[in-house]
């Protein structure tokens, strides 16, 4: 019997959809989006300056003035991926036929990067004082990472006797394209109940949407792939989770005239989604190539299977909490630009430097798997007695992660000009046994610079950062297996599909204003 299945394409699905939700120590995620966030490292929870506060640390809200933020990130991911068997060798695309496997003779490169180019990621927020102890804020903003990506479906090569020709790429069942929309609409209050104290609150409504790409094995075989006969399924998934449900909560304590501690937790409920499949099945032909003509003798679409509301996925979304120390040196004798609001402080009026110390911590061995079922008996057109698996769980066990991070300003014209540097590093999140092309979670390491000019009632901020990811490398021997319609093999690939070595680095640059009144 043979049956085919578009579990691995949802299943992966479930964890990018996690990505806007696992924020500050997961995934691709380096530390806070936000242009003064990205200058300083991430070591923020203590200074708090900004509107962005509403979600990093509402208590924050409570010594701004009443302002208007918008920023944009503009983002650049390298990813690249080498498939390796057991052996320590690249994974032939076919274990029936004569192509040749990549790193071999007439074969292709063994290394497979995704499309790289810049990614914008957008933040607005707002800060209203409602009087000298309360204020409110919003911010309406996504994960700090790249919500599209676009890996190769084939590889090009040159045959020594056919010449030039594709064959299918090795990183195919893990991860071909991914379009992401992920927002996280926060809403906050913070409050001050005595000077140097603050506390706030916040609501959070996520929201996200999904369009994701992968293949999928309709019989799995030994020693390497199998796309002939028709045994590969390209799959396509859309999900959207449009309630999401979640909060954070803040506070700061100003200890003495240049001692601030801050902290901040959040908790957000699970993604839960409904799941729409597109399954193309007769997707080579035994040459390794795309089939254009897959319906040859048959009505058109024969091979292609459109359902919606397939299945249902969940995540659990890992808890996060941060603690800050930050020393801030006043400027001597310096007059506070916010004299009629006694609780409002201005760190480029009246400090001369603050320096910062962060330590962070997210939960995420609560994501163990992603749990992805079906409805039983969805037939897979194009495939003989084809149906799809009802359990498509893929493991992840990730492990909790440790974050530090250091950063500070340096005024340099009082009202006018601010520096800042700063750098971060978290934890190992995943063993290299269970590496995935979702997220990217080896240890990290992230420098980053940036400046702010004040013109008037507007800061004008740009920033850039680097992230050094650590690379995950299984040797080959990796643990993840692809569904496949194989039943003596429970319905799971006979290889793994995710032996080898994964890298990532991360560019960006960002740009901000802000407006106080």
């Amino acid at each position: 019997m043979r049956r085919g299945s578009a579990g691995a394409a949802a299943a992966a699905l479930a964890a990018v959809v996690a990505a806007g939700a696992a924020r500050a120590s997961s995934g691709i995620d380096s530390p806070e989006i936000g242009v003064l966030q990205l200058g300083r490292g991430g070591a923020w929870v203590a200074r708090a300056d900004d509107p962005l506060a509403a979600y990093f640390n509402p208590a924050g809200l409570a010594a701004q003035r009443s302002s208007a933020h918008g920023g944009v990130h503009l983002m650049h991911l390298g990813q690249c991926f080498t498939r390796l068997g057991p052996d320590g060798r690249p994974v032939p695309p076919s274990y029936t036929t004569a192509i040749p496997a990549p790193g071999s003779e007439g074969g292709p490169d063994p290394e497979v990067c995704a499309e790289s180019g810049l990614f914008p990621n957008p933040q607005v927020a707002g800060t209203l004082r409602l009087t000298d102890a309360l204020a409110v804020g919003v911010a309406v903003l996504g994960p700090h990472g790249v919500g599209e990506r676009v890996w190769p479906e084939s590889l090009p090569y040159t045959h020594p006797t056919f010449g030039a020709l594709t064959q299918p790429s090795p990183q195919r069942y893990l991860l071909t394209s991914l379009d992401a929309l992920i927002v996280t609409p926060t809403l906050s209050v913070g409050f001050t109940p005595a000077e140097g104290i603050s506390v706030g609150a916040g609501f959070i409504w996520g929201m996200a949407s999904i369009d994701f790409v992968n293949f999928s094995e309709a019989l799995s075989a030994e020693g390497g792939d199998d796309f002939n006969t028709h045994n590969d399924l390209r799959t396509r998934a859309r999900a959207d989770d449009l309630f999401i449900p979640g909060f954070v909560l803040g506070a700061r304590w100003a200890a003495t005239d240049r001692l601030d501690l801050g902290a901040w937790f959040k908790w957000q409920d699970a993604v839960r989604a409904k799941t729409d499949l597109v399954i193309e099945s007769r997707y080579w032909t035994a040459a390794g190539v795309k089939n254009e003509d897959p319906c040859k003798g048959e009505s058109p679409g024969c091979n292609v299977t459109d359902e919606r509301g397939a299945g249902d996925l969940e995540m659990q979304i890992p808890m996060e909490a941060k603690l800050g120390l930050r020393y801030h040196h006043p400027r001597a004798g310096a007059a506070r630009s916010s004299a009629a609001v006694p609780l409002v402080r201005d760190p480029m009026v009246d400090d001369l430097f603050d320096v910062e110390l962060d330590f962070t911590w997210a939960h995420n061995s609560a994501v163990d798997a992603i749990e992805v079922r079906f409805r039983e008996g969805i037939p897979v057109r194009g495939t003989v007695i084809g149906t799809v698996p009802p359990n498509a769980d893929v493991p992840h066990r990730w492990r909790d992660v440790l974050g530090v991070r250091v950063g500070g300003d340096f005024i340099v014209l009082q009202d006018l000009l601010a520096l800042r540097a700063g750098g971060f590093f978290e934890t190992k999140g995943q063993d290299d046994a269970d590496l995935n092309l979702d997220f990217h979670l080896g240890h990290r390491i992230g420098i980053g610079a940036g400046v702010t000019a004040r013109v008037g009632p507007v800061d004008i901020s740009a920033a850039f950062q680097h992230t050094f990811f650590g690379s995950l490398d299984n040797g080959g021997k990796g643990r993840l297996k692809a569904v496949s319609g194989s039943a003596t093999s429970g319905y799971r690939s006979l290889q793994s599909v995710n032996g080898g070595r994964f890298e990532s680095s991360l560019d960006e640059f960002g740009m901000s204003g802000t407006m106080r009144f």
